[in-house]
């Protein structure tokens, strides 16, 4: 909470609340009368000094009170929505998005500098809408979960959680629990067969099968089985 006296000689207080501003203005009753638009004016522009652009009303009053050391005063309060209020949540697979207040283009930067990879915000159909690329893919609405499902992101070495997009799975199959091990990677990270095979044999493990796949088309980039074992061995 803060206050301070405006240029007009008006009291003002200001108080966030979640993503809510709540204004009051108050005045002497002594002091020059002013009119309804002067009273709306001096709200919105203690709203706009307090979060830094013009913000959209929500609701607004007035009242006389009674203050035993300022004597009898006029208010007018007002409440304000805090724009581009927003929380972000990485889950790792996915992302969680609330918007709690009315989205601006300054907003909506704010928004996008937040999300992972190449995700962003854009205008879109009258709203705003989280896209990639060329795909718009969510619309953000006040109050409302989006959750974005995030591509893969490499997971071998030292590119482990820092959110780098992989290209390929590598699947291998074989004696270690539970049967079977799948791994995102970067291209720089995929793995040959023969690491693969040096990776388990270290660990003790027998390797039944490996498949390393395109991400982005399906395609088989290398498979492997073991050789059979030559007959009347």
């Amino acid at each position: 909470m803060s206050g301070y006296r405006n240029p007009q000689g008006s009291t003002v207080v200001v108080q966030r609340e979640g993503s809510l501003l709540h204004v009051t203005l108050s005045r002497s009753i002594d002091d020059p009368p002013i009119s309804e638009s002067s009273w709306s004016a001096q709200l919105a522009v203690a709203a706009r000094r307090e979060l830094g652009s013009p913000a959209r009303r929500v609701s607004s009053g007035g009242a006389f009170t009674n203050d035993a050391a300022s004597g009898r005063r006029e208010r007018r309060c007002a409440t304000y929505t805090i724009d581009s209020a927003f929380t972000v949540t990485d889950r790792g697979d996915e992302v969680h998005v609330v918007v709690s207040g009315v989205l601006t283009a300054d907003g909506a930067r704010a928004l996008t500098a937040r999300l992972p990879l190449d995700f962003v915000v854009r205008r879109h159909a009258g709203g705003w809408w989280i896209a990639r690329g060329d795909r718009v893919l969510h619309k953000l609405a006040v109050g409302a979960k989006v959750v974005v499902a995030l591509p893969p992101r490499c997971e071998l070495a030292d590119h482990f959680g820092k959110g780098i997009l992989a290209v390929t799975c590598t699947t291998v199959r074989g004696s270690m629990a539970p049967f079977l091990t799948v791994a995102h990677a970067c291209t720089a990270h995929t793995p040959t067969s023969e690491q693969v095979l040096a990776h388990n044999r270290e660990l003790g493990e027998r390797v039944d099968s490996i498949e390393i796949t395109d991400l982005a088309s399906g395609h088989t980039l290398m498979s492997w089985t073991p050789e059979p074992a030559p007959s009347g061995q």
